[in-house]
């Protein structure tokens, strides 16, 4: 049968807000227990309503929830929580968003008994158990005074061994800490990183190797090293310490510019892991807790599973330390997010979530001896529809000042549809938040439902983004609303100029920090038509004086000093440049929101309705930093496509009623 010939915009999808909603799941912190052969995960679906429950796979295969309602496995320190949940020999602890308190959850009776007191000001996470497993070790966010400059982060031990809920502080004084990790061949040993404030997780951070005094008493550190990050002066990130089964420590850093992988003896020295320093990253910036991009393998310490990023697109490999070489295993896969080291049999294995932009994110074992590997399970309930899902073009692009950017070109794709001889379909110009983060190749439902109704993508990795190396990362040091706007602007130019997408069509969307490129975008260049902007940023000012502990200082390092370059953060504000947004916009925002909270949206809504622009401002109830309950998700993707119709003058097959303030002053 012939395809239908319709306008872009009005193609007809089977991917649909149900579709999206209904059928897929969010895997995350997926765990083993090695002596039961248990697999364990995080499971946030529509079936749990924005819960986020603890999933159990038996040995044999079968699957049963774990933390039933109301528990809701979910930290929020940092804001991103991750981390939430670790497993112990016959049980597992976890942290209950409800009151904030750890629970031990014995597996086979799925009784959860508190372990810390209950007071809902104390969150925590990141849990280490000890290998006695008398006790343990996880990072404690302390809210009691609740203000970003009073907000107390330290390290804390839970003893196991006494049935009253307890905890006592191990270490205080920096701003942050993560990822305390056990020696396994010397249990009193253990290390973990910290960091202060200006910096960032990706900017500077302290490495601790540390000495235990355990006694049934209590659990002191006796002494430290420090191994990593003594000179402020010259900024080295590192993260991810683990320890392989003979003792030795490995960690990620990026002194020579990309993060890789080093190790370090007791007693010895550090070394860099492979020959020579890489231009790879092996690992994403740390901004929830709990990544794992390497692990020893079971059979031999001295080689490690890793995944890395090369040119936007995740690969696999095995290094060897004694030989100090990579082998890389080829797969279908072009984003790995998380790797751990497992035996199938008597084989070396991996536990790997992986996916594609035609394969939706899953959890598979991969066999190193066969290099073959079994679905364990799937992010996706249904089937990758055939002549639907767009393939990205990996562009380089060139931007201001004569350097290249990055982005990931998505064409409208409908196996049913074609459009006028002629015409060119829309743009949706996306601006990752962050805004020290990476798009990348995965199957996003969101995007291919644009492109399947006729709309063409474009996923911009600007100047700032990760899985380039620091010196592509540090470009938007001072430079934020500049950088990243120019190379959105410059990607829309280039598509424009290249003849795929209609010129006066053309929208810039984006969440978060994405947000606020979107809004400076429209405030600060000539080049879109329209803006929707997911939970955004209006004002730098109020970012910087009303945001949490995480990202205090966050500005300072992507602006300037506050409020020494007041001038600067104002000047950059699209609330302050409202006058020169000449498009309509959108705006879509959670009540509960933490990180950047509503009255940014509502600065800039008012703003531009006093000015007679087209805007359409739409509030959920009880969302936060994203949007988690279903029928929110489903509003807002309906909502933007509605309001993106009316813009460009199409009609969505599926569009539902908006309230767009001033609508009658479209297209004047």
């Amino acid at each position: 049968m012939a395809p239908t010939v319709a306008p872009y915009g009005e193609w007809k999808s089977p991917i649909d807000v149900d579709f999206i909603t209904s059928s897929t799941i969010t895997i995350t912190n997926m765990r083993k227990n090695e002596r039961t052969g248990d697999l364990f995960w995080c499971e946030l679906s529509g079936a749990t309503n924005g819960r986020t429950t603890i999933m159990v796979r038996s040995a044999d295969g079968v699957n049963s929830e774990l933390t039933p309602a109301p528990f809701h496995a979910r930290t929020c320190v940092h804001e991103y929580g991750g981390g939430a949940f670790t497993v112990g020999s016959n049980y597992v602890i976890s942290s209950n968003f409800a009151d904030n308190r750890l629970y031990k959850i014995d597996v086979a009776t799925k009784e959860a008994t508190p372990l810390t007191p209950d007071n809902k000001a104390w969150r925590y996470a990141d849990v280490e158990i000890h290998p006695s497993e008398k006790f343990f070790i996880c990072v404690r966010e302390d809210h009691t005074v609740d203000t970003p400059q009073t907000v107390v982060n330290t390290l804390v031990v839970v003893r196991l061994d006494t049935k009253e809920p307890n905890v006592e502080v191990l270490t205080e004084g920096a701003d942050f800490y993560s990822a305390p990790r056990f020696n396994p061949v010397n249990p009193s040993e253990f290390a973990y990183y910290s960091w202060n404030h200006p910096f960032m997780t990706w900017d500077h951070t302290q490495l601790y190797y540390n000495y235990l005094d355990i006694s049934d008493a209590a659990v002191k550190i006796a002494s430290q090293t420090l191994l990593a990050g003594a000179d402020k002066s010259h900024e080295e990130s590192t993260n991810q310490p683990r320890f392989a089964a003979d003792g030795t420590l490995y960690f990620m850093n990026d002194k020579t510019g990309f993060w890789n992988l080093y190790s370090y003896k007791a007693g010895g020295n550090i070394e860099l892991v492979l020959q020579e320093p890489v231009k790879t990253e092996f690992q994403d910036p740390a901004w929830r807790f709990a990544a794992r991009s390497y692990y020893p393998l079971k059979s031999d310490p001295t080689k490690i599973a890793s995944s890395y990023t090369k040119d936007g697109v995740g690969r696999l490999a095995v290094i060897d330390v004694k030989t100090k070489t990579l082998k890389d295993i080829p797969t279908e896969f072009q984003v790995i997010k998380s790797v751990y080291a497992t035996t199938s049999g008597q084989d070396d294995a991996l536990l790997l979530d992986v996916g594609s932009y035609n394969i939706p994110e899953q959890v598979i074992l991969y066999n190193l001896r066969t290099n073959t590997y079994e679905i364990l399970m799937k992010s996706s309930s249904a089937e990758v529809p055939n002549g639907w899902i767009s393939k990205p073009e990996p562009l380089t692009f060139k931007t201001t000042g004569g350097r290249e950017a990055y982005a990931l070109f998505y064409p409208p794709t409908n196996a049913d549809h074609v459009a006028p001889e002629g015409t060119r379909p829309p743009l949706r110009v996306l601006s990752h938040g962050g805004p020290t983060a990476a798009y990348q190749s995965n199957l996003n439902w969101n995007i291919n439902y644009f492109t399947s109704r006729g709309f063409a993508c474009v996923a911009v990795n600007y100047g700032g983004s990760t899985g380039y190396g620091r010196e592509f990362r540090n470009r938007l040091r001072t430079q934020w609303g500049v950088v990243d706007v120019d190379d959105c602007s410059n990607v829309a130019i280039h598509l424009v100029e290249r003849g795929d997408v209609d010129k006066n069509k053309l929208a810039i969307v984006g969440g978060s920090a994405g947000g606020y490129t979107t809004l400076a975008c429209l405030a600060f260049r000539d080049v879109f038509k329209a803006g929707v902007s997911h939970y955004g940023i209006g004002e730098l000012e109020t970012l910087a004086k009303d945001t949490h502990k995480f990202e205090l200082l966050y500005p300072e390092s992507l602006i300037g000093p506050y409020p020494a370059a007041l001038e600067l953060y104002r000047e950059r504000s699209p609330l302050y440049s409202a006058d020169k947004i000449t498009c309509p916009c959108a705006f879509f925002q959670g009540t509960e929101d933490k990180v950047v909270p509503p009255n940014q949206a509502e600065m800039m809504v008012n703003a531009l309705k006093e000015r007679g622009l087209p805007v359409a401002f739409v509030l959920f109830e009880g969302e936060g930093h994203g949007f988690r309950i279903p029928k929110n998700i489903q509003a807002a993707l309906q909502g933007e496509v509605t309001f993106l119709g009316k813009i460009f003058d199409f009609t969505p097959f599926d569009a539902v009623p908006i309230d767009i303030i001033n609508e009658d002053a479209i297209g004047k």
